[in-house]
């Protein structure tokens, strides 16, 4: 008996044809793209477009001129976390802040007032809170300023709050 060399392995080479196989995937590729039928929304942007202007030449509308007005509200809070005192002032006006105390039909009648005066465009409104105010006087905050017809709350926790 003949003995083998270790690490000796006779090579080989199988055998695949490959034609067959480029026919069947270009018989594949021909068969999705005939059956592909995209959807009839797909691709398709869901906007109204306002109908041309007549006479051309028109003044191009202010884009800031409808921008809602922004108000803040700046609430301080005691050591045990009730508030302290409220301040409300309208964004980029030169008037000092109206000082709300700690009253909040008074802060509810500022609102309304605010609200009134910007029905039209509407107004966002910015809480400033302080870090130790409890979260029933924010629930009770942001829930008055509903009331008060604001739907653009942000209550942001006011820098210096602890």
């Amino acid at each position: 008996m003949g003995r083998r060399r270790k690490g000796h392995t006779e090579h080989i080479e199988p055998d695949l044809p490959i034609t067959p196989m480029l026919d069947m995937s270009f018989q594949l590729l021909a068969f999705f793209i005939m059956t592909f039928k995209p959807s009839p929304t797909e691709g398709q942007l869901a906007m109204q477009l306002p109908p041309p202007e007549q006479g051309g030449g028109a003044a191009m509308p202010d884009p800031f001129g409808d921008k809602p007005a922004k108000y803040i509200v700046r609430v301080t809070a005691n050591a045990s976390g009730q508030i302290a005192r409220m301040s409300l002032k309208e964004e980029g006006s030169a008037s000092p802040p109206t000082d709300l105390g700690a009253d909040l039909s008074r802060y509810m009648n500022a609102l309304k007032d605010a609200m009134q005066r910007h029905q039209e465009r509407g107004a966002k409104l910015t809480l400033e809170l302080d870090g130790r105010l409890l979260h029933e006087y924010v629930v009770s905050l942001m829930d008055h300023a509903l009331r008060a017809g604001f739907t653009d709350i942000s209550p942001i926790l006011a820098s210096g709050g602890t």
